[in-house]
């Protein structure tokens, strides 16, 4: 059977570590050889945004590190109503990779995984 992670970002990608550290996680599945996939909802749909300005703020911006995981085959999943509840009616704003997701699609992906991280 495959070892698989789906790690759910709830929070905003700045003010806290938690994208951040969702990040590190994920790229640790990936060194395991893990069947890794991330989904941003609700404010965590900022996470993957493209061009992200952090001029001016101690944070560092997230896009380059997502690039580097999908490059190692993880995938990045965007959940549609979080981002359209954000002014958003596709994912033309977001990183090269980010698929958008649906309710439904999303239910099965986390029915499938072996394990489910919230952060």
């Amino acid at each position: 059977m495959k070892n698989s992670l789906c790690i759910l970002i709830r929070r905003p990608p700045f003010g806290q570590i938690h994208a951040a550290e969702a990040l590190r996680h994920l790229g640790g599945a990936l060194a395991e050889k893990l069947d890794a996939c991330a989904v941003l909802l609700d404010d965590g749909v900022y996470a993957a945004r493209a061009e992200q300005n952090v001029a001016g703020t101690d944070w560092t911006a997230l896009s380059p590190v997502w690039s580097q995981h999908l490059a190692k085959g993880a995938r990045l999943y965007i959940h549609a109503p979080s981002a359209r509840a954000r002014g958003w009616q596709d994912n033309a704003q977001f990183i090269a990779g980010a698929q958008w997701i649906e309710d439904d699609a999303l239910a099965q992906l986390l029915a499938d995984a072996d394990a489910v991280m919230v952060y």
